[in-house]
């Protein structure tokens, strides 16, 4: 498998080359040459979601990583999972199911990616003897996830930039008590595209993170797209889905990166019929599927801030795809995405993308009701993620589509929300007190690349 930017610059790259990238020179974003085709139907005799996932990976590894090798870092990945069955599902009624991918040690989605990509990047470090500066920004889950992938390993320090007064408590205290002498991190006095802007540039600044040698693993990162493609196949697999009825998934959604590996899942053969952008105020998406213009508005603070994004970063893979793989038409797109604020698509193209995406806007007061009508008729508790993503999929679907909604975080995560909705305490709270009485340990800068720059270079160990 070999990969290319977006917007033209570098092609024919290995795995292994976009991996320590992240980013292209052009501010681009990799994606591989063509997508694997995969029967199905075969998948279905394999025993484990591990198994599932190397017949997935691998193909976008290919011979960067042995098979078998790859294999051990995937059984090792899910060994720290809460349950036997690493993902777990909730049917509220008939044809609409919850696909609880919070089992993770940091109780988020993200940890599918971040368990498998830090022992990728410690695979080929060992081998070179080499240390890395991971750089990551975070809206809340990816930071958390990150650091706790992080924290055991000899060759990587992490700086991860999150949003000051953006994030709920809980995710602040999953970073911020999980001490360490490789992490760092940074609160960042502005929004999430703010500390997203701030990666994207030391990143194309190839003087520096090659000097001090640094990665990124936001989902610009074509690995953590890669990894999440596993988990659509998984729940039809599952689910024993026999494709009688539409399949439809319902996607919360703000960086556009786990919908986008959704999109990837179809495109390699999984019969999808369609993908559900589900989001809060923050709505550039919606916006772009009902009009077909893709324009930066001012970020809205929710009670699902890690959604609230101005900036869909992966929506560049899409684009890309509806430009026909055009790189000089993308890059165009995205020149005047930074010029404008804005840009535009013909009907065609908008159409194309109709095809397989839908798409909601959900209110604050819509996902509180909701939280508090599930957990009355169902007693089932569910965060405002994944709110968003059951409303979206209730207004959309009909009685004919089997509908499944991505559940993206633990409840807990985001108890205050959840418990004014319910109108109780959660009874987790114990479980993660040692946490809120630990000391809080973070640097808090401006919004500042420089001095972003200046954290790295004090705290840097060839």
């Amino acid at each position: 498998m070999k990969y290319l930017s977006t917007r033209g610059a570098g092609n024919d790259l290995t795995f292994k080359n976009i991996l320590f990238a992240g980013l292209a020179s052009d501010g681009g974003l990799y994606v591989p040459e063509k997508w694997p085709v995969i029967d199905f139907n075969k998948l279905k005799s394999l025993n484990s979601y591990s198994d599932l996932a190397l017949e997935i990976i691998y193909p976008f590894i290919n011979n960067d990583i042995g098979k078998e090798e790859l294999k051990k870092l995937i059984n090792n990945a899910y060994a720290d999972f809460s349950k036997k069955d690493i993902i777990t599902f909730k049917m509220l009624k008939q044809k609409e199911t919850v696909v609880e991918l919070f089992n993770g040690p940091t109780l988020a989605f993200k940890d599918f990616a971040m368990q498998l990509i830090v022992p990728i990047f410690d695979y080929y470090l060992s081998k070179e003897n080499k240390k890395l500066n991971l750089i990551v920004a975070t809206s809340g889950d990816t930071g958390s996830a990150a650091i706790s992938a992080v924290q055991a390993s000899p060759n990587i320090n992490i700086f991860c930039l999150f949003p000051k007064g953006r994030i709920s408590k809980f995710q602040r205290k999953q970073m911020s008590t999980l001490y360490g002498k490789n992490i760092f991190p940074i609160e960042i006095d502005g929004t999430f595209d703010d500390c997203q802007n701030i990666v994207k540039t030391i990143l194309i600044d190839k003087v520096f993170s090659e000097e001090f040698y640094i990665a990124a693993v936001n989902s610009i990162n074509w690995s953590r797209v890669m990894i999440q493609i596993v988990y659509y196949f998984h729940t039809l697999i599952v689910n024993n889905v026999t494709f009688d009825e539409p399949i439809n998934f319902s996607v919360p959604t703000g960086n556009f990166g786990d919908i986008y590996a959704g999109y990837v899942a179809y495109k390699m053969g999984l019969p999808i019929n369609k993908l559900i952008i589900a989001t809060n105020e923050n709505d550039i998406l919606d916006r772009f599927l009902k009009t077909g213009v893709y324009s930066i508005g001012e970020v809205t603070k929710t009670t699902s801030p890690s959604m609230d994004i101005a900036i869909a970063s992966n929506f560049e893979r899409l684009l890309f795809d509806l430009c026909n793989k055009s790189t000089s038409e993308t890059s165009a797109k995205m020149i005047e995405l930074d010029e404008a604020k804005r840009f535009s698509l013909n009907n065609s193209q908008v159409n194309k993308a109709k095809n397989i995406f839908d798409s909601k806007k959900v209110s604050q007061e819509e996902v509180s009701k909701l939280i508090q009508e599930t957990y009355n008729k169902f007693n089932y508790i569910i965060d405002p993620h994944t709110a968003i993503g059951l409303s979206a999929s209730r207004s959309i679907n009909d009685s004919l589509s089997n509908n499944f909604i991505l559940s993206t975080a633990h409840p807990i995560k985001f108890s205050e929300t959840v418990e004014k909705a319910i109108g109780r305490s959660m009874d987790e709270h114990e479980e993660y007190a040692d946490m809120f009485k630990k000391e809080e340990k973070f640097y808090s800068l401006d919004n500042s690349t420089n001095k972003v720059k200046e954290i790295i270079k004090s705290n840097y160990n060839r």
